[in-house]
């Protein structure tokens, strides 16, 4: 069965992570905590550390709750996205290549990074949906 549970600790385990180091990430004191939100019947993570959570197993609050193939909210799902982006590309030591912005070599280890083709779906989209706005407001001022 696919619960929350089964997915916390399967995208734990994709991870190689512990319990005891899912547990530090997220700010909880005990692994037994980890252990109780992987437990089926067990309780699952609160509402307000569920984000935590989702970002500490690299993925969105909505597929640990409801799973894959759930219909996302673009919106929330865009703003982890770009989190996580701006994240990764802060900590991008990648060279820069011709022709291009050491921002846009940062932006694409970032995108390089992202493990789920969901993820990497979705910001695919919401760059072709900010290109289509950029060439509306190009051809605005033609």
């Amino acid at each position: 069965m696919d619960t929350i549970h089964t997915r916390i600790k399967q995208r734990r385990e994709e991870l190689g992570m512990s319990m005891k180091e899912l547990a530090e990430k997220v700010g909880v004191s005990a692994w037994q905590t980890v252990q109780q939100w992987e437990k089926e019947g067990g309780t699952a993570p609160k509402r307000s550390r569920l984000q935590a959570v989702a970002d500490a197993l690299q993925t969105f609050p909505e597929f640990l709750t409801y799973g894959p193939g759930h219909q996302l909210d673009f919106s929330l799902s865009m703003k982890g996205l770009l989190t996580e982006l701006e994240n990764a590309a802060k900590n991008s030591q990648a060279p820069a290549r011709a022709g291009l912005s050491d921002e846009a070599v940062k932006v694409g280890a970032a995108f390089d990074r992202i493990e789920s083709k969901a993820h990497r779906d979705l910001v695919i989209a919401a760059l072709r949906a900010f290109g289509g706005w950029m060439d509306e407001d190009e051809n605005k001022k033609n």
